[in-house]
């Protein structure tokens, strides 16, 4: 528990505790609960489908918020979304971003807000 709370920089073995315990329960998003925060998607930027399928589900979900897109070389593409929403419609988003061909990796991290 000590290294854990040294790489996560928290000399407060309580707020180490209480901090493992909301990250997990976030990461299960309650359906009816409100949520903030970011979700980001790593997808291969030669493969012109995904680029346009990632846009289109942004502007399916109302949820999405604002986007910054990055370049992170020839090919890669790096997309972050300002969400807020309640857990069943960001799940549903996630599960849809991360059916789409050419993304590599979706991650997301929240807070509740309700």
């Amino acid at each position: 528990m000590e290294e854990l709370a040294e790489k996560m920089r928290i000399d407060n073995r309580s707020r180490l505790i209480a901090d493992i315990i909301m990250a997990h329960s976030v990461s299960v998003l309650e359906e009816e609960k409100k949520y903030a925060g970011s979700i980001v998607i790593l997808y291969d930027h030669s493969r012109g489908e995904t680029v346009y399928a990632v846009t289109d589900l942004q502007h399916d979900f109302p949820e999405v918020h604002a986007s910054l897109h990055m370049h992170l070389g020839e090919d890669l593409c790096v997309e972050i979304l300002a969400v807020k929403g309640e857990g069943k419609r960001l799940r549903s988003l996630l599960a849809k971003l991360r059916e789409v061909s050419g993304v590599i990796t979706v991650q997301y991290t929240v807070v509740p807000i309700q």
